[in-house]
């Protein structure tokens, strides 16, 4: 049962994927938004979620601003699925002018000395087109680490469409192998590190002043493999494109110990919160990033 569904939901991605790719670049941001209000529609209980995160973490905000903030998160992931649907019809060229990458030569010169490199963004803006823009104004192939869907077909077609460019991915369950050899060979590896962690194994960071469960692998492998830690988090713009400023966090201070994965942690953390609060319809409020089962 599981099986015709899951083929029945790729199949609509396939029908919209053709939809998305013969639209401009304006109707198929119009194709996004309307996939955005279908999806507040037909998942209550994730608006609900998405809605109380809003609440909390602008607390003082009119009710007017939190709706407005919900509806634009809900139509950015629309527009990033739209967009990523269209990827087939989209050249390498096309990737480099859509979105624009001030300071990426950075990584592009440590590239060229094999010297190795970790990228961490968050669910941002379209985090889809940064991988892919990124490697290629870099001129260098991204090691990212993903959790797979539950509907393989889904995540078979949409990882069909990610690698287009000469990324990698690696399942996050068993990425640690893949990723020391990658940062051994001077490579970049990459990180969406935005989602709830290990309450028990991982670091809790503040985010937008509530501690919570982050990530520390990506802190940990720059600092141990010494890695420079870049951010960057893409913007749209009225025309439709992106900017993506790509930010090295200060490590020079951070020793390689226990505390300096969690003071490094907490630079990016703080990296991701800054953006949120410049542009928060950017970002995907619909995770459980603060939870009050967690002991």
């Amino acid at each position: 049962m599981g099986s015709f569904s899951d083929r029945i939901v790729t199949g609509g991605l396939l029908a919209l994927g053709a939809l998305s790719r013969a639209a401009s670049i304006r109707r198929r941001i119009g194709i996004g938004r309307a996939m955005g209000d279908a999806m507040m529609k037909l998942d209550g209980r994730r608006l609900n979620i998405t809605t109380t995160n809003v609440e909390r973490a602008f607390p003082s905000m009119a009710s007017g601003e939190i709706r407005s903030i919900v509806r634009e998160s809900y139509h950015n992931l629309g527009i990033t699925l739209a967009e990523l649907l269209a990827i087939p019809s989209m050249s390498a060229g096309d990737i480099r002018r859509h979105m624009v990458i001030p300071g990426i030569e950075a990584l592009r010169a440590r590239a060229e000395r094999r010297e190795p490199s970790v990228l961490v963004s968050g669910h941002y803006g379209n985090w889809e087109l940064l991988a892919m823009a990124g490697a290629l104004h870099a001129d260098t192939a991204f090691t990212i680490v993903v959790h797979p869907q539950k509907n393989r077909f889904a995540d078979d077609l949409l990882n069909s469409y990610r690698t287009k460019f000469g990324n990698r991915l690696v399942s996050m369950s068993n990425a640690a192998r893949t990723l020391v050899k990658v940062l051994d060979e001077g490579g970049s590896v990459a990180f969406l590190a935005d989602q709830h962690a290990n309450p028990q194994r991982d670091a809790w960071i503040p985010f937008f002043g509530r501690p919570t469960p982050t990530y520390e692998a990506p802190a940990a492998l720059a600092l141990r493999y010494g890695a420079q830690m870049y951010t960057a988090f893409p913007v749209r713009q009225a025309d439709g494109g992106y900017v993506a400023p790509f930010e090295a966090i200060r490590m020079d201070d951070i020793p390689n110990d226990r505390e300096g994965v969690r003071i490094l942690t907490e630079r990016h953390v703080k990296a991701l919160e800054d953006a949120v609060r410049a542009h928060p319809g950017m970002w995907s409020w619909q995770h459980r990033r603060w939870r009050e089962d967690d002991v």
